[in-house]
């Protein structure tokens, strides 16, 4: 993974923390944008897997 896709991850978990419930239609496309950096990278993806779900229980979202 390169360090700007990593750079962009901490970006995207620093906005999805600062994000009040109830907020998924700005959420539903971060989320998306970090399952596609994550998805480039085998490992990273796995890891970000469960992240992905704790998110999406959060904000109660459906990613496609």
């Amino acid at each position: 993974m390169e360090y700007r896709d990593v750079r962009e991850l901490v970006r995207i978990r620093y906005e999805l923390r600062t994000l009040g419930r109830g907020s998924g239609e700005v959420a539903a496309p971060l989320l998306e944008r970090m399952r596609h950096l994550a998805s480039r990278d085998a490992a990273e993806s796995a890891a970000v897997q469960t992240e992905l779900l704790r998110w999406q229980s959060v904000f109660q979202v459906e990613l496609r």
